[in-house]
C-alpha cells in the first residue's frame, strides 16, 4: 500500500471517529433534555369555565367536568380533543336492603331514598379556588329531602401528594383527586347502606378500551382501581378510576368512626370497538357502598382519576439506541459514498 492511500486511510477513520463522536454526544445530550420535558413538573394549571363545561388542562391531562355535573371526561395532554376519552359519570345515589351490608343485586335497590345525580331537575351550585399550587372546584347539591347535601370537591396539584390512611400518591398534574361528602342523609328503616353508581366508559369509540378491574400490583394497600385498557397503546393500561376502601364519618367537624368501602359492578359490557367496527354504547355500571353509617352525619370518601402519562410517550432508555442506530445507518452510508 503506498503511503498516500495510508494517509488517505487514517484521514477517513479520523473523520468517521469524529462522527461516531459527535453522533454520542448528541444521544447522550438527547436524554436529560428529554427527561426533564417528560418528568419536569410546572406550576401552570389552567381551569376556564364555558361551553357548559369546567375545564382542568395541565402539560399532562385535560379535564371536563360536564355541565357543572358530577360527569368527568378527561384524556391525555393539554389537547382540546383527542382519540381516547375516559369517563366517569356519577349518576345516581341510592339506598339498598337485603341480608347483609353488601350490594348485591338490583333488586336490594328497591324502596329506598334515591336521587338521580344527572336530573336537570337539581342545580349544583359550582365554586372555583386557585391555590398557589393548585385549584379547588366543588360541586354542591343541595335542597334535598332532610336537608342533605351532597358535594364533589376536586383538588389537582402541581406536585405529588400522599393520600392521607393510604400507600398510594396523588400525581401532580397527571390526577385529580375528589372527596365525595355526603351530609344529613336520614336511612330509611332497614337499609343497610348507601350507594353511589357511576357509568365507566370510553366514549370516542375510535379504539378498543376496556375497563377492567385493577390488578394487587396496580392497586394501594387500601386503594382500588377500575383500569382503562387501550389496544392502540399496546394493551397497556392508560388511564384509571381510584378510590379508597374507607371513608370517614363525622358528626359536624367531630371525626365518629372509619368505616369499609366495598364496590360492586351490576351490569358489564364491553368497552369501545376498534376501528371500522359498528360503534357500541357499552358501560360499567360501577357503584361505590357504604353500610348503613347513622342519621344526619358527614360521610367523606376519597376517590381520584387519572392517566398514565408513561404510556403515551417513547420510553427514554430507547433514545440512545435510536442516536446509536442513526450513527450507524450514516456511517455506514457515508464511507459508501466515499469509496
Amino acid at each position: 500500500m503506498t503511503l498516500k492511500k495510508i494517509k488517505y486511510e487514517v484521514k477517513k477513520m479520523k473523520t468517521i471517529t469524529k462522527i461516531m463522536i459527535g453522533f454520542m454526544l448528541i444521544t447522550f445530550l438527547l436524554v436529560p433534555v428529554t427527561t426533564q420535558l417528560v418528568s419536569a413538573k410546572t406550576d401552570k394549571i389552567d381551569v376556564k369555565e364555558g361551553q357548559d363545561a369546567i375545564t382542568i388542562t395541565t402539560e399532562y391531562i385535560t379535564m371536563k367536568i360536564k355541565e357543572d355535573k358530577p360527569h368527568f371526561i378527561w384524556w391525555n395532554g393539554n389537547q382540546s380533543t383527542a382519540d381516547e376519552m375516559y369517563n366517569v359519570q356519577f349518576n345516581s345515589i341510592q339506598e339498598y336492603f337485603g341480608d347483609d351490608e353488601f350490594l348485591d343485586t338490583k333488586s336490594e335497590l328497591v324502596g329506598g331514598i334515591s336521587y338521580n345525580l344527572q336530573s336537570n331537575e337539581y342545580t349544583w351550585d359550582t365554586e372555583i379556588v386557585e391555590g398557589d399550587t393548585d385549584y379547588t372546584i366543588t360541586l354542591t347539591l343541595s335542597g334535598l329531602a332532610n336537608n342533605v347535601e351532597i358535594q364533589f370537591i376536586m383538588q389537582i396539584f402541581e406536585s405529588d401528594q400522599l393520600l392521607s390512611g393510604t400507600d398510594q400518591v396523588i400525581d401532580g398534574l397527571a390526577e385529580v383527586k375528589f372527596d365525595i361528602i355526603v351530609k344529613n342523609w336520614v336511612f330509611t328503616e332497614g337499609a343497610q347502606g348507601l350507594g353511589i353508581e357511576a357509568l365507566l366508559l370510553e366514549s370516542q369509540k375510535r379504539h378498543q378500551v376496556r375497563v377492567r378491574n385493577g390488578s394487587d400490583e396496580e392497586n394501594g394497600n387500601r386503594t382500588r382501581t377500575m383500569q382503562y385498557e387501550s389496544e392502540e397503546h399496546g394493551k397497556t393500561h392508560v388511564a384509571y378510576y381510584e378510590w379508597t376502601t374507607f371513608a370517614d364519618v363525622y358528626d359536624d367537624s367531630v371525626f365518629i368512626s372509619r368505616i369499609d368501602v366495598s364496590n360492586t359492578i351490576l351490569e358489564e359490557s364491553s368497552q369501545g370497538v376498534a376501528h371500522g367496527e359498528p360503534a357500541e354504547s357499552g358501560t360499567i355500571h360501577h357503584w361505590l357502598t357504604y353500610p348503613n353509617y347513622g342519621d344526619s352525619l358527614t360521610l367523606v370518601h376519597d376517590p381520584s382519576i387519572g392517566i398514565y402519562p408513561e404510556s403515551f410517550t417513547v420510553s427514554l432508555y430507547i433514545l440512545p439506541l435510536i442516536g446509536g442506530i442513526l450513527a450507524t445507518v450514516f456511517i455506514v452510508t457515508h464511507y459508501k459514498k466515499r469509496k
